[in-house]
């Protein structure tokens, strides 16, 4: 592995940078990222243009000219641009989730994919232990009707005691799960992919994802999200459901149908759902907007990784990854 810090200067030679410059690879930007990226990547020989607001027709104008691009969430990277792309090599992907990547064009045109796994952890399961508190103890409601005057006392419910259950136990999933448990929670996972030394840790245990709705007081929808994924979520499991369940999304708004979350929330039978993310951001269906209008719901615009401290971890790590990489495709 290569270490990051291998790259403070440039290799010199009588104090000349010694790199024909035509022979450096290039990396576009396309998204806002911590400076720790860029500077790591000049600093280890790679020619750098950091454009975050590019837009998607510059881009596809401009692909053709680089070996490397690196996207957040904003940019979407799809065939198009892929098929434009005659000198890229790497896309990295500053974050975990990959859905902004044409993934099949890229494995086409033997384009590597890289990540920033890990980098969000903390900061995202602390959001979501701060969303589920919310919900159960109504904050945000209470603290409007507070500021207009409205002195009412409201009750709310407490977690501890409460059953957990987690779609989705990989890395933010384990540890949003201890938390929970440090607070006195009851912890069920659903997950095709089973860590069971990750389970033990936390006391938990695996199940069905219908067992999960059947037997938890709030859910945690934190799984990776993959096209097949898409409406996975709806009736049949808030139907059979506690009544009342709270539902706390930090993963992707498409894990669950709507319109059926829609009627689940005004029926009742979801008593509340906390999200930091939505089908399109910000809403723009009439179903959308009556979601997110309601005293039932919080949502947060998508601030899972947006902490000063993930920011920079997002940053090294992306870098640290596409180094690595770099030295593996001997680029």
């Amino acid at each position: 592995m290569i270490r990051i810090e291998s790259f403070i200067t440039p290799l010199t030679i009588n104090g000349m940078v010694a790199m024909d410059e035509s022979k450096k690879l290039a990396a576009l930007v396309c998204d806002p990222l911590d400076a720790y990226l860029m500077e790591g990547l000049a600093s280890s020989g790679i020619k750098v243009s950091y454009e975050p607001a590019i837009t998607p027709d510059e881009l596809g104008r401009k692909v053709k000219d680089y070996d490397i691009i690196v996207v957040r969430s904003r940019t979407k990277v799809t065939g198009d641009i892929i098929s434009r792309a005659s000198r890229l090599k790497i896309i990295a992907r500053a974050g975990i989730g990959t859905d902004n990547i044409d993934l099949e064009s890229a494995q086409k045109k033997k384009i590597e994919i890289v990540t920033a796994a890990g980098s969000s952890t903390d900061s995202v399961a602390e959001l979501n232990v701060a969303l589920a508190v919310s919900l159960a103890r109504k904050i945000p409601i209470l603290n409007q009707k507070s500021k207009k005057g409205i002195w009412t006392k409201e009750t709310g419910t407490e977690l501890h005691g409460k059953a957990a259950g987690i779609i989705g136990f990989g890395r933010i999933g384990q540890a949003t799960a201890q938390i929970l448990r440090s607070m006195g929670l009851e912890i069920a996972a659903y997950d095709p992919v089973k860590n069971s030394q990750a389970m033990e840790m936390v006391g938990g245990r695996y199940v069905s994802i219908e067992d999960l709705f059947k037997n938890s007081d709030i859910i945690f929808v934190l799984a990776a999200f993959s096209g097949e994924s898409g409406g996975m979520i709806g009736k049949s499991h808030f139907d059979i459901s506690k009544h009342g369940l709270f539902i706390v999304n930090t993963s992707r708004a498409q894990f669950i149908n709507g319109p059926e979350l829609l009627d689940a929330l005004k029926e009742g039978q979801v008593g509340g759902y906390a999200t930091d993310v939505f089908w399109h951001e910000p809403p723009q269906a009439e179903w959308e907007k009556e979601i997110a209008a309601m005293d039932s719901v919080i949502i947060t615009p998508h601030i899972g990784a947006q902490t000063a401290e993930a920011q920079k971890r997002v940053a090294k790590y992306t870098l640290q990854n596409l180094l690595d990489r770099i030295q593996e495709m001997k680029l």
